[in-house]
């Protein structure tokens, strides 16, 4: 689109690369999400949450990055390996990629950790030392060697890694305090830390001058100092003992271990950090850490196709190996939030879920031999993207767009002739009209065939007009409905459903009139004849009342031969067809008859007659084709006044004001890939992911309309597509295509360009390498 901005106060330009930040001014941060993401999920998918569909995987920053300064360097260089574990794992063979062990970041900077007992037999260890857990175990750090406290201030918490780390780079280089950013594995962000003071009086001082360069809003925290001796204080039940070293071990006899309220396969490790606290951990075999990543990432339950299942598998293992130690200095080696991929532990499995796992245990994704970096997100909107545009210091050749639809329907044509309403053309067949079809008789005798379907006997009733509670009358004699109404109505029910009847109504007319009405059976109102469209949905409401004709809702999955496989439920079930049917088509609001161009997906109502299928209705998805239509992301809307948006511009590029934007590039699935932000002084320009946390929208694959309404703050319309950074495989499409028959080799082979599927083992030396 053009140029869109409010007004342009062009300064200096400054590059923004991958979501850079500039300084001062920063408002009101406090470490939540809720300014940065704009999506509960991931049902979506994540599916359990596509609730809670996966927001972007960031970028590593480049070796040329000049990193921030730390504030105290610590006095050991990285942290030593994890402790062996104590409970014999299960055999694997020799070289087996499967007997990599993970170390899961769970949480960060804990004071101290309290772990329950005990589940069957377990174990305490550290620094070679075991003991057995016969009560709940209380860790504290207990550095004897540790220096007293110092103040720091928080400045900001971020989602974004660049944006944090040049952030911390910039304040550090403006006003000559050591700044830094560190991942928290509780929270999900990057926590912005400036200065190392001795007293809080220091720090608050601090904070003041930062407030006149426009930093405001930083708070005073402590940390620890050089942790010269570290040590952990072990306290159960009455005793207490301190443990030289970093790390403490928790392993079961059994199979899981607790931990914040959750079970967890493999060991519970507690490790002290260079800053003084505690980093909560869980470590286990590879294949079983995925066993809690692919139902988190993909919801089993919501997303049940067993191809998608096992694409996600391999996506979610060469991320992890591909990975692995990003965050050694920390203890661990990846983290449990979308940062890196979502890991729910022991509580979170699910046998079809575990089956994907199983089925392609040791498979990965390799480029030219070597491991590829598998993003994914949750819905691409119809169209993934270049890798470079979302991630600018990203341009791996695997990571391009491609179109995530695919050309071609299943046609399914009944035998009505084209263009008949839905439910006339189906009622008329079920129940043909004699001659004469708007007058009272033929309408009686389509009522008594239809109660002689249904095994009632023959009403001595009378049909004299087309009126209400003519009607209402016929029908309460001919399929016996008098004491339903007495029954099943309060009447209280009646007094709130038929409001103002005719004064000619007697209460019995009132109370078959609610029966009706709350039945769905005759709708309307009261002091009007039925209008014909009106008889035909009333003949097929006491179709299906009377088990005359039964609804099923499906899900269409495919088409062959005579016979049509669907969802209905949670099973999959395969019908055959009979040469009598009638096919309706829905498009918006109306149903006519017609051909069915079906994709796997669509919702398909049928209407069976006993054991014989006799029509199907398809609901035309608005979403179009897409893989990943059925995403509840697949479209949206958002509307930011100018406010909304400066306060978020605020939040990322602090200091700068806001005047208006302009799209300058997008990528090949249409996705924004820069834009330029105009300030009071300056003009920013912010690439990639770093668009959707500045505009605070689901994806970047959008176009803005300015609105100004009378009387109302203006802004910015964004309409847009998909959730997410649109890089990689698209979770959601790959769950379309696997309804349409793809394997997940298919799958991740659409979506990571040129790669190929393989398995991997360990070397002689422990490393990953593709298998021969």
């Amino acid at each position: 689109m053009g140029r869109v901005k409010l007004s342009l106060r062009l300064v200096r330009p400054v590059l923004l690369s991958a979501g850079l930040a500039g300084l001062a001014g920063i408002a009101g941060l406090t470490g939540c999400t809720g300014s940065t993401r704009t999506a509960p999920p991931k049902t979506a998918p994540r599916p359990n949450a596509p609730s809670r569909p996966r927001p972007a995987t960031k970028p590593k920053a480049p070796a040329s990055q000049p990193a921030p300064e730390p504030p105290a360097p610590a006095a050991e260089v990285p942290p030593a390996p994890a402790p062996q574990p104590v409970q014999a794992e299960p055999a694997e063979p020799a070289g087996n990629a499967a007997t990599v062990m993970v170390r899961v970041g769970l949480a960060s900077d804990l004071a101290a950790v309290t772990l329950p007992c005990c589940n069957g037999e377990a174990t305490v260890s550290g620094n070679d030392r075991v003991l057995a857990m016969v009560s709940p175990v209380r860790i504290e750090p207990a550095p004897g060697g540790a220096q007293g406290g110092f103040y720091r201030l928080q400045v900001a918490a971020l989602r974004d890694e660049h944006q944090a780390q040049d952030l911390a780079h910039r304040l550090g280089e403006e006003t000559g305090q050591p700044a830094d950013a560190h991942f928290d594995a509780g929270i999900d962000l990057y926590r912005i830390r400036l200065g190392h003071f001795a007293t809080r009086d220091e720090a608050e001082a601090e904070a003041k001058r930062l407030a006149t360069l426009g930093v405001s809003g930083a708070w005073v925290v402590s940390e620890g100092a050089k942790v010269s001796a570290p040590a952990l204080r072990l306290i159960q039940g009455t005793s207490s003992s301190v443990v030289p070293g970093r790390w403490i071990a928790i392993d079961s006899q059994e199979s899981w271990v607790a931990a914040q309220g959750h079970r967890y396969r493999g060991r519970i490790l507690v490790f002290l950090n260079d800053r003084g606290t505690l980093n909560l951990i869980n470590q286990l075999p590879l294949e079983q850490y995925l066993r809690g990543v692919v139902p988190s990432e993909m919801g089993p339950e919501q997303y049940r196709e067993l191809e998608a299942l096992k694409a996600q598998a391999v996506a979610a293992r060469t991320y992890a190996l591909k990975n692995l130690g990003e965050f050694n200095r920390e203890g661990y080696d990846i983290c449990a939030t979308p940062r890196c991929q979502v890991y729910g532990g022991m509580d979170v499995e699910h046998a079809l879920s575990n089956r994907a796992v199983s089925e392609t245990a040791g498979q990965v994704l390799l480029y030219h031999g070597e491991l590829v970096d598998a993003l994914y997100s949750s819905t691409c909107g119809g169209h993934t993207e270049d890798g470079k545009v979302m991630f600018p210091l990203k341009e791996e050749p695997y990571l391009k767009g491609v179109p995530c639809v695919e050309a071609g329907t299943a046609e399914l044509d009944g035998d009505l002739p084209r263009g008949q309403l839905f439910p006339e053309g189906f009622t008329r067949r079920l129940l043909p009209p004699p001659a004469g079809l708007d007058t009272p008789g033929a309408l009686a005798a389509r009522l008594e065939a239809l109660a002689g379907l249904a095994g009632l006997p023959a009403t001595s009733a009378r049909l004299r007009s087309l009126d209400r509670r003519e009607v209402q009358r016929f029908v309460a004699a001919a399929f016996d409905l008098a004491l339903d109404s007495r029954l099943l109505l309060a009447p209280e029910d009646v007094a709130y459903l038929v409001q103002s009847p005719p004064p000619d109504w007697s209460e019995e007319d009132r109370r078959q009139a609610a029966f009706l009405l709350r039945s769905g059976l005759v709708t309307g109102a009261p002091d009007r004849p039925l209008a014909l469209d009106e008889i035909e949905r009333m003949l097929l409401a006491f179709s299906e009342m009377l088990q005359v004709v039964r609804r099923e809702e499906t899900t269409f999955l495919s088409l062959g031969g005579a016979e049509i496989t669907v969802h209905s439920g949670k099973d999959e079930k395969t019908y055959p067809l009979s040469g009598a049917l009638a096919t309706f088509r829905k498009s918006g609001s109306e149903t006519r008859s017609g051909a069915l161009a079906l994709v796997p997906g669509d919702h398909l109502t049928l209407f069976w007659q006993g054991e014989r299928m006799i029509a199907a209705v398809q609901e035309v998805d608005p979403e179009g084709a897409a893989y990943d239509r059925t995403s509840r992301w697949s479209s949206w809307t958002r509307f930011h006044t100018d406010s909304q948006i400066a306060s978020q511009v605020q939040t990322r590029l602090p200091g700068l004001g806001y005047h208006g934007f302009e799209i300058l590039s997008r990528g090949v699935s249409g996705r924004v890939g820069k834009i330029r932000i105009d300030g009071d002084h300056e003009s920013v320009e912010v690439e990639g992911l770093a668009v959707r946390w500045t505009l605070d929208v689901p994806d970047t694959l959008f176009t803005a309309k300015r609105l100004e309404p009378p009387g109302k703050e203006p802004g910015w319309l964004f309409t847009g597509r998909g959730w997410g950074h649109g890089v990689g495989m698209c979770q959601v499409g790959a769950y379309g295509m696997a309804q349409r028959g793809h394997t997940y080799r298919d799958i991740l082979l659409h979506y990571y360009t040129g790669v190929e599927l393989a398995p991997v083992k360990l070397n002689s030396q422990g490393a990953v390498v593709p298998a021969k």
